[in-house]
């Protein structure tokens, strides 16, 4: 969550299905007639002059949209900013950056509608048992975060606290979102947002559930308790709900802080390796993954006697993926950083990304992109050490590539080009893991070639015959 700290706060959040709806719809009126407008109007212009007014048109929503959402909080906020993520997909560049607000700019709820929460989730004499601070250390979409005490113990806590509501809304804000977006035409038609959609509303459900999120954090203090490298908070059941989270305070810095950034660069090798490692150990061998990998869910405890720690945050979006689906996955990445373009295909159909009916062009495209997507495990900038020790005379140096640069046109390639179908429901997931992920590593311009780091994971899934020398 956010640490930064807007100065109003919202005393009435929307909460009824009713009144979710009638603000969106209230939007979609106003967009939709405006557009109307637009496309009037541009009958009497001249196509330079028209195509100036459908900007500005888009712009004009986009932050209306941003403006409102940031009001509604929940599912329609949380949906907002998710869009964002593959917004370059679909927005001009000028109206995704807009939407990117959503990430950062989030005004905190008031203390006495938060309260309320805490005291219907808890029950008077648990909460009595905290001592709370009223003012939040983090506000985001689906939830405020607070710095609080256990009395009896002197224990300090974090305790998250959903938004009042929004676990209930989540169906209904979605059609609702989608129709407004639609009808304002900040969004294309068609099967790849409608996959999109799906793909945001199971997330959704997920994150809304806290009882869950325990679960899943107390899974992955188990798989991570003999790895010195990460941290992760005891929880408190005692205390918890479907909407109400305890646990310790843990201190750290964020991943972009100065105080990250200035360490030296052996020690942002190990980091970075640390998050890489983690996240192919949860792809290939826990097949269960934390699929929001931003910065505000991770933070750094900085030792150089002992060594520097990942403290690891929020597993309301874990997900699990079944073997039948990493298996092909394994064989895709394995054969990309080979460089193999007729097992590359193979890969692709076993996955659904292809069909035998697809022209040479879209073949070419989607190897291009798998090809593209693993240059940081060619054999020439492969690092002899795993665990980013040594990086070796020739690294891959991740904050000085272009990859995603390259990666986010050739996406545009494969949707509005070639007409490629919606990848699997899966791969979206794994998309948003891996680019965040990799997002990281460059932003602690981690220099090694994981290619020998990835392989020891990729190795169970592939037959002897074809493994690497």
């Amino acid at each position: 969550m956010s640490e930064k700290q807007p100065s109003k706060k919202i005393d009435n959040i929307r909460q009824s299905t009713f009144e979710r709806s009638m603000a969106l719809f209230q939007m979609t009126l106003s967009g939709g007639a405006k557009y109307a407008g637009v496309k009037w109007g541009g009958l009497f212009r001249d196509k330079s002059k028209q195509e100036d007014a459908y900007t500005q048109f888009l712009i004009d929503q986009a932050e209306r949209v941003v403006r409102e959402l940031g009001k509604l909080k929940g599912s329609v906020m949380k949906a907002g900013q998710m869009l964002s993520v593959y917004g370059e997909h679909f927005f001009p560049p000028q109206i995704n950056q807009i939407l990117k607000n959503l990430q950062s700019d989030s005004e905190p709820v008031s203390w006495s509608q938060m309260e309320k929460v805490l005291l219907r989730g808890m029950g008077k004499e648990k909460l009595a048992e905290l001592e709370i601070d009223p003012e939040p250390i983090g506000a985001a979409s689906m939830g405020q975060v607070y710095r609080g005490t256990i009395k009896k113990t002197g224990q300090v806590v974090a305790i998250k606290v959903q938004y009042p509501g929004v676990d209930q809304a989540i169906d209904s804000d979605l059609k609702a979102l989608k129709m407004m977006l639609n009808v304002t035409s900040l969004v294309p038609k068609g099967p790849s947002f409608d996959s999109i959609f799906r793909e945001i509303r199971m997330m959704l459900h997920y994150e809304t559930d806290f009882r869950r999120e325990l679960n899943n954090m107390l899974h992955y203090r188990e798989l991570l308790q003999n790895d010195s490298r990460f941290v992760i908070a005891t929880p408190f059941p005692e205390y918890c709900s479907n909407r109400i989270l305890v646990m310790s305070f843990e201190e750290g810095y964020s991943l972009d802080s100065n105080q990250v950034e200035h360490i030296s660069q052996a020690r942002k090798n190990l980091l970075g390796a640390a998050i890489l490692e983690l996240m192919y150990k949860e792809i290939f061998e826990w097949r269960q993954v934390q699929t929001d990998p931003h910065f505000g869910n991770y933070k750094v405890r900085l030792d150089p006697t002992h060594g520097d720690q990942i403290i690891l945050f929020d597993f309301g979006a874990v997900r699990q993926f079944p073997k039948k689906y990493i298996q092909p996955f394994a064989e895709l990445v394995y054969y990309a950083i080979r460089q193999d373009t007729e097992k590359v295909i193979t890969a692709g159909n076993n996955l659904g990304f292809l069909r035998d009916t697809d022209d040479q062009r879209s073949l070419d495209l989607f190897r291009t992109i798998c090809f593209t997507a693993a240059e940081g495990f060619a054999e020439e900038y492969a690092s002899p050490s795993l665990d980013g020790s040594d990086p070796g005379p020739n690294p891959y140096c991740w904050g000085e590539t272009s990859l995603f640069e390259k990666l986010s046109q050739l996406g545009k390639n494969a949707v509005f080009t070639f007409k490629l179908r919606p990848p699997p429901r899966e791969a979206i997931f794994m998309d948003r893991k891996m680019v965040g992920t990799y997002f990281i590593a460059a932003k602690l311009q981690l220099q090694m070639g994981p290619r020998r780091l990835m392989l020891k994971y990729l190795e169970p899934y592939i037959s002897e015959e074809s493994s690497p020398q």
